[in-house]
């Protein structure tokens, strides 16, 4: 494939969501966002979303939601807090102040017979016995954050109080890590990469290995990572490995539907490694997809998340 050089949290079981709130939610606020949004952001350092409290940086897709919701709305900060943490910090949110969905998966532990839930801790406390009758389900917790710009008293607050917020994911690693991370599929992937004078990345499903320019050609180490990462993912849809739809320009549907896993894959791993400056351009990407399809385009890209996801855990698990 060719690439140029809430107030109170929501339990939902798994299964895909009759009315995802999350997915909604980003494609309203992709609709309200103008290409020349984005470039207010010149600095994506200062506009990445994260905790009001915490400063902890949000991960995964719930990047994209907030980073949306930021822009879409015109806020001057991307610094979100849950309703509850804004409440015993002795805030009070502005008259009619809309929060943004975002989403953490997690488990629920239960008996297979009895059906009563358990905690993790009560799980790894029992013994091995008594473990085999526990069913691990997981789940996806929703919870609605809200942008510090609707708290009408924030100048009175104690940004420093201990919140228990909503769990956070896995820090990001250093960039450096980036080279080994490449290397590892090389090695127990079998993954073939080829390096070329021409100015086009390509993966060709037909005869299984990944073409790059030269890094010289690429203007930034940050571009040259992001379109990496694009083809890896590519990489992964192989009959062999996720056995994704690869038709290519044979069927533009499912041509277009596999750059939106491919960008979205390369976008995760790219906020892994702590590489920001390709994210916005990710986000056009993301836009100018969703312009062009707008029949069901919460169920596709629901989909696309998923599978970009299965990518990225496939890589990480080689």
């Amino acid at each position: 494939m060719k690439t140029t050089a809430t107030k109170n949290r929501k339990y939902t079981a798994s299964n895909e969501p009759k009315q995802d709130k999350f997915i909604i939610k980003i494609l309203e606020n992709i609709d309200k966002v103008s290409a020349k949004d984005w470039e207010k952001y010149t600095s994506l350092e200062a506009a990445y979303p994260s905790n009001l409290f915490t400063g902890k940086h949000y991960k995964g897709f719930n990047i994209l939601a907030l980073f949306f919701d930021t822009m879409a709305n015109g806020f001057s900060t991307a610094k979100y807090a849950t309703f509850n943490s804004i409440a015993k910090a002795g805030g009070k949110l502005k008259k009619g102040a809309k929060g943004c969905v975002i989403e953490f998966f997690s488990f629920i532990y239960k008996d297979k017979e009895t059906k009563k839930t358990y905690t993790i801790e009560q799980v790894m406390n029992m013994t091995p016995e008594q473990s085999k009758r526990i069913e691990k389900l997981p789940c996806i917790k929703n919870y609605v954050v809200f942008n510090s710009e609707f708290i009408e008293n924030i100048q009175e607050l104690n940004l420093n109080i201990d919140i228990d917020d909503m769990p956070q994911e896995n820090d990001i690693q250093e960039i450096e890590n980036c080279e080994n991370f490449v290397s590892k599929i090389i090695v127990n992937g079998n993954l073939d990469l080829k390096f070329s004078k021409s100015a086009v990345a390509f993966y060709s499903p037909s005869k299984d290995f990944v073409s790059m320019p030269e890094r010289q050609y690429f203007v930034s180490t940050s571009k040259y990572y992001s379109v990496l990462f694009h083809e890896i993912i590519h990489w992964t849809g192989h009959t062999d490995r996720l056995n994704r739809d690869l038709k290519g320009s044979q069927d533009q549907e499912s041509y277009s539907f596999e750059e939106l896993i491919a960008e979205m894959g390369a976008m995760l791993n790219c906020l892994q490694f702590g590489i920001l400056e390709e994210f916005i351009n990710s986000v056009r990407y993301l836009k100018s997809w969703s312009d062009r399809n707008s029949q069901d385009r919460e169920t596709a890209i629901r989909k696309a998340f998923t599978d970009s996801k299965k990518a990225k855990k496939f890589l990480e698990n080689l």
